[in-house]
């Protein structure tokens, strides 16, 4: 955790001298809230010993549908009136429940994002595409009869997932916009995890120009 907001203290300084570097007119800060839903598909083969030294292999298959939210800050730099870039740090919740157990996790990821803002009006599409790497996960499981049950994500855990989005953008004030965008992004997994994972998302974000 400490790490985490050393980070954030490192990435505010940087976004705040780009800003002075480049120019305050180019550079906006921005609060973001994002639902989402996930879904993943968990592969793995199992061997079974039949009890003579002989084994078989049995394919174990479990899919999850997570549900939850993403809430951060972002810097965002324009190169013109259309392209910009932006980054940041979110922290991520999600909450799942199954027939005999149910857990909460708590993440955090940090955005690079390429922003195309298709026109200068007060209303237009807004397209974005990236990448977001995250952090370790911390889940904490509740199972009945045993309690609850703390686990952390090891170096297997899915870091890199590419990101897309199309949505509007409306500037209601000379320094104010909002941005509304639904996204979808997919997990790369390590090598050698079966693993398919993709997110929805609907992110909202409001953005001060300085």
């Amino acid at each position: 955790m400490r790490s985490i907001f050393t980070n954030l203290i490192i990435l505010t300084g940087f976004l705040f001298s780009w800003s002075v570097a480049f120019g305050q007119s180019k550079f906006a800060f921005s609060a973001t809230a994002a639902p989402f839903y996930g879904h993943s598909v968990n592969k793995a083969i199992i061997p079974i010993d039949d009890g003579s030294g002989t084994y078989t292999y049995q394919v174990w298959k479990s899919e999850v549908s997570p549900k939850g939210y993403w809430i951060g800050l972002n810097g965002r730099y324009s190169f013109s009136q259309k392209w910009s870039a932006s980054t940041g740090l979110w922290f991520g919740h999600s909450s799942l429940k199954t027939s005999n157990s149910s857990s909460r996790s708590h993440f955090f990821t940090i955005p690079v994002i390429a922003n195309l803002q298709t026109s200068e009006k007060k209303l237009s599409p807004y397209f974005s595409a990236g990448g977001l790497w995250n952090f370790g996960t911390t889940s904490r499981v509740n199972i009945p009869d045993i309690g609850t049950v703390i686990f952390k994500s090891d170096h297997n855990t899915l870091r890199i997932s590419p990101m897309v989005g199309a949505g509007i953008i409306y500037h209601f004030a000379q320094r104010l916009s909002l941005i509304a965008q639904p996204t979808f992004s997919y997990s790369i997994p390590p090598s050698g995890v079966n693993t398919r994972a993709y997110q929805l998302s609907l992110n909202l974000q409001l953005m001060l120009k300085l």
